[in-house]
């Protein structure tokens, strides 16, 4: 575990799990009684207990997951039982998958296998009376910091964003997609089957853009200066590995024929090679969600 502070009492947990490639940000602020935005899962606790010892901040008042996959929000359960004076704030349509969280328990298995326990830890419910849904827009004061929650449906429709109107800093989940290096970012399209809406994940960009954010704060990368940059990178390539994967698939091509197109245009147009995983996982989403719209069928 590594602890950064990316601003003023705002502290960045970067954390690795053992057979999963991505890293995960955890966020805390130091400010009033404390808040921790994307608990992850549940086999981070120690290291949240840890780093909040170090930090001397004892309580939470608010917990915040972007939205209710294990990754960002499977350990919510167990980080709420520490801290049952803390308030989890979800998203109204993420609400349900945390006080029942069988569906989730469901959907990981169908990911990652029936032992998924063993790497992620176990998804507890999330008592009713602990959960805050808020209003698309609606503000929480922390000491002196004004935390603006904004929803961000289109890599999940229970996704919401944390703007910090003090520091303009944007704490944007997967609104964006994912970033492998802080260092040397470079957004890919975060299209998780089978809740993944294409149009209204550009429209959330467009919107999130508008806030002209100082720092992006990903949950997959970590913090990143550059953040016009970064959206117009995100937008490109959301439209441009769409087109792509869709016109392949109508033209008959293979998985292989399709990543083969892709990473032409990474080299191409960024001078980039992908990663095999990042490949895999992206064009395999893209294929899940055409099929699924059924888009499929051959222009002309």
């Amino acid at each position: 575990m590594n602890i950064e502070e990316v601003d003023d009492n705002v502290f960045w947990l970067n954390t690795t799990i053992d057979g999963v490639k991505n890293t995960f940000a955890i966020y805390l602020i130091r400010e009033g009684n404390g808040v921790l935005i994307e608990p992850g899962p549940a086999i981070t606790l120690p290291l949240i207990q840890d780093a909040l010892k170090k930090l001397g901040m004892k309580r939470l008042s608010y917990i915040i997951p972007t939205h209710v996959h294990v990754d960002h929000a499977g350990g919510t359960g167990s980080l709420a039982s520490v801290f049952p004076e803390a308030a989890v704030i979800l998203h109204p349509r993420g609400k349900k998958h945390l006080i029942d969280p069988d569906r989730l328990v469901e959907s990981t298995k169908t990911v990652w296998g029936a032992e998924f326990e063993k790497m992620f830890g176990p998804v507890l419910s999330v008592p009713e009376s602990q959960i805050k849904v808020p209003l698309d827009g609606e503000i929480f004061l922390v000491g002196h910091r004004e935390l603006e929650i904004l929803y961000a449906p289109g890599h999940a429709p229970h996704q919401v964003v944390v703007f910090d109107r003090k520091s303009r800093s944007l704490f944007c989940g997967e609104a964006l997609g994912l970033v492998g290096r802080s260092e040397d970012p470079f957004p890919l399209p975060a299209v998780a089957p089978p809740s993944f809406e294409q149009e209204q994940y550009l429209k959330t960009m467009e919107q999130l853009r508008k806030l002209k954010p100082r720092r992006l704060l990903f949950s997959h990368g970590g913090p990143i200066q550059e953040a016009d940059k970064i959206f117009s990178i995100a937008l490109e390539n959301t439209r441009a590995f769409g087109n792509i994967v869709l016109q392949a698939l109508r033209d008959g091509e293979a998985l292989e024929e399709i990543g083969h197109r892709v990473v032409d245009y990474v080299r191409v147009r960024f001078g980039r090679e992908l990663d095999e995983t990042d490949l895999i996982m992206t064009v395999g989403g893209y294929v899940v969600y055409f099929k699924s719209k059924g888009l499929l069928k051959k222009k002309g």
